[in-house]
Formats: structure tokens, sequence, C-alpha cells
């Protein structure tokens, strides 16, 4: 079982040596399917797709139909090819039927397959020796800093390496979470086409902005699943729990002064002014405040400051506190 690398195998394609079988290992599902998609491509060339390409998923769609459209020749195309997704989910039976297409596979197809286990001998043993497997595990160091510096290319722009640097402390090692905070920087970027370490720390602060406003959102509607997956995000972004804790003191607190402040029938510059806020922060603090009474806000606040004497006098894990505080500012009345 060959291990052979993406770039390896669209030059072969290149040079018309297509194999049979194909196998994408790996967790990182960002370069199976931009892998799938560039084999694809070389493979059919200018033939007609709809009639040369078939795509099924092993968790849904029906493996015998997949091998069936694999047995079938191509229609004005040299080859045709079948793309099988999810292998890790197949059942024991169905393995057999995989084992026995490998055993004889089409000549004029290429059957490419993918599992997010990065171990073949588990789910494809035996015939599948014969497949060219190409690694999708995730990057790290250097590869995935290169990665981030040609695909910021590919928008147009050029990247700082303190903003490579910066930008991936803030992500999950995803490809598609990455590739989405890539496409939130150009977007901020906009004519100027030079990514640096102001414009990461500008959108990253946006981003946690975003997020408090989404918790005070779900704790408005008492919303718990919502909240608790607010929170989930911003702890697997890298977000420290006191960091967390603290938005959403700061958040309280300036809920309440927006609703005194209105009281007092100031408009929203001079509320602006008050707390020391950009304008439009105050536009989106407005309309949560009038959500929530002043008597729900000081409940909501000594809430918090329990889950404050937690942090400093108890063992519990951070995670857990929050948690907690979460449910007790959803289910309070």
């Amino acid at each position: 079982m060959p291990h052979v690398s993406a770039a390896k195998v669209l030059q072969l394609l290149t040079q018309r040596h297509v194999h049979p079988l194909y196998l994408l290992l790996g967790e990182e599902t960002y370069l199976i399917h931009a892998y799938t998609s560039a084999f694809v491509e070389r493979i059919l060339g200018t033939a007609v797709r709809d009639f040369n390409c078939d795509i099924f998923d092993a968790d849904s769609d029906s493996l015998s139909e997949a091998l069936s459209v694999a047995r079938t020749l191509p229609m004005m195309a040299s080859h045709r090819v079948v793309v099988v997704h999810s292998l890790h989910q197949l059942r024991r039976a169905d393995l057999q039927q995989l084992e026995a297409y490998a055993e004889q596979p089409s000549e004029s197809t290429a059957l490419i397959c993918s599992s997010h286990d990065s171990d073949p001998k588990k789910c494809l043993p035996r015939s599948w020796r014969k497949a060219v497997v190409v690694e999708c595990h995730r990057l790290a160091g250097t590869p995935l800093c290169d990665w981030v510096v040609n695909t910021v290319a590919q928008y147009g722009y050029t990247i700082t390496d303190e903003a490579v640097q910066t930008l991936l402390q803030d992500q999950q090692n995803d490809l598609w979470t990455i590739l989405r905070e890539i496409e939130k920087l150009c977007t901020y970027a906009g004519e100027e086409k030079d990514i640096t370490l102001t414009t990461v720390q500008d959108v990253c602060q946006a981003s946690r902005l975003h997020s408090v406003f989404a918790l005070s959102d779900a704790i408005g509607t008492r919303d718990i699943l919502q909240a608790i997956t607010v929170i989930d995000g911003l702890l697997n972004q890298g977000e420290p729990p006191l960091l967390i804790f603290s938005m959403i003191v700061r958040h309280l607190r300036l809920l309440w002064s927006i609703q005194q402040l209105g009281q007092q029938r100031q408009d929203m510059s001079e509320m602006a002014k008050a707390l020391g806020l950009p304008l439009h922060v105050c536009r989106r603090l407005a309309p949560q405040s009038r959500r929530f009474s002043s008597e729900r806000l000081g409940q909501l606040y000594n809430i918090a400051l329990k889950a404050d004497l937690a942090f400093k006098t108890t063992n519990k894990p951070p995670k857990t506190i929050l948690e907690g505080l979460i449910f007790e500012l959803c289910s309070s009345s």
C-alpha cells in the first residue's frame, strides 16, 4: 500500500497515469476535500462531469450503488471517477463488498475513498494494499504557517510572520476554521493588501465581542444549550476561562449602565462618551439592555459574584465553574 504525497499523485495524473484505487486517510477534512477535488479535475480534464463523476458518503448512501457505478464504463471520456467519503462509518459486511471490488477494480474508473481513521488496516485490510494512499493529517509548525501564507496569497493578500503566529495561537488546529478566519481578515483588510499583527488583533477582538453578544442573547432568552455552545467555542479558541468570566461580568455591568443612562434620557452619543465605548457598540447594547429589568440584572450580577468566589476559593475546574454559572444565569427567575 504505497504512501504517496498529493503533489506526486497530481504529477502522475498529469502524465495520464491513473490508478484504479486511491485512499485518503486522516482527520484533516479540508485536505481530504481539497485533494479529492484536485484529483477529479486532473483525471477528467475537459470531460463532462455530470456523466463521469459521482460522489457518495458511506454514512448515508448505498455502497452497493457506488460500486455499481464504479463498474460502469465512462461516457465520452477515458476514465470515470467515483468518490466515496467516510469509509470509517462502514459496517463490516459493507467492507466485504469493498474488498471484492478491490480484488478486480475497473481499470477505466478511479475510485477515490476517504476515511478519518488514519490506520488503513482498521477499515480496509488485505486487498487495499494495492491502493495509492495519501495522508491527510493535521498540519503543524512550518507546513501550517506555509499553508496560511499561500492561502492568503490566493485571496490576493500578504500576511506578516507575526500576524501568522498570532492567528494560529487563537485558533483550533483545523484548516476549515483557520480558512474562515483568513476570509474575515481579508474582508477586514479591504483595499489594504497587507495583513499585519494589528489586523489580526482587531479581528480577534471583534470576534470575541460577537461571541459575548451571542452569549448575552442566549442568557436573555434563557437558552442554556446556545450559551454553553458559545462558551465551548471561546474555550476551543484558547480563551482563558477567567477572561471569559471577566467578559461576562463586564457585559452585565455595561447592560446595567446603558439601562441607567437610558432612564436619564441620554442619547447614544452621550452614552458612548460616558462609557468610553464606540458608538456602534452602544447601539448594539441598548436593545439587549431592554430585555432585562433592573432587578433581573441585579440577580445576574450577584450570581456572577458567587462564581467569582468559586474561582478564588475552590479547586473546581474553571470550565465547570463557567458552565455552572451559565446554568444559573439561564435558569434563575
